[in-house]
Order: structure tokens, then sequence, then C-alpha cells
């Protein structure tokens, strides 16, 4: 709509899935190796695949935070992870959502 530069809100984009391209390849490798190993260790080995991916949306939420204080809150707007169902099935993936935030009234008493 016009609120911020198309610039910016690429800049943004590309912080976040330089992160996602640095993690994905490596959680994937542990995920595979822990899946493999998965019978033998009676489901132990999944723990570090759930370490990685937890640090991983730690990483992006704080620098979707860094982004929201820097730009889009001055802007009336915030960017926030939120996980939401696929089309088909059961599964569910994080989608980055805009929201507006409400302007606060000059003359609202304390």
């Amino acid at each position: 709509v016009g609120k911020v530069a198309p610039e910016e809100f690429h800049a943004t984009l590309e912080r976040i899935n330089s992160i996602l391209y640095k993690s994905i390849p490596f959680n994937l490798k542990c995920l595979i190796c822990g899946c493999l190993c998965c019978c033998c260790t009676l489901g132990i080995s999944l723990g570090p695949v759930l370490y990685l991916s937890k640090r991983t949306k730690t990483r992006l939420e704080k620098v979707i935070s860094q982004e929201n204080w820097r730009l889009y809150n001055k802007l009336g707007l915030n960017i926030k992870l939120q996980k939401e169902f696929c089309d088909g099935n059961n599964l569910r993936e994080y989608v980055i959502y805009i929201e507006f935030l409400p302007k606060q009234p000059l003359y609202y008493p304390d």
C-alpha cells in the first residue's frame, strides 16, 4: 500500500532468507542422520534436529524484532512469524504476517 519502500522490504526478506539458506542444509543433513539412527537410539538422535530448528526460529524472530524496531513499528506496521496450516494436508508452516498497528489517539488520558 506504499508504506514501505520496495528496497527496504526486499532487504528485510534478504536478511530472513540468508538465515534460512545457512541453516536449512545442515538441518536437513541432521534430520536424515537422525532418521537413520532413530531405531537404534529410540528417538534420541532426533534431539539435535529439534534444537537446530528451535535455534533457527529464534534467530528469525530476533532479526524480525530488529527490523520491526528499526523500521516497521515507526511506520505503524508489525512483522511476525505465525504458524499456519498448509493447503490440502495437516502440515503446518511458518508464514510472515504484516500487521497494521492501531494508531494511538493524541488526546487519550493516561
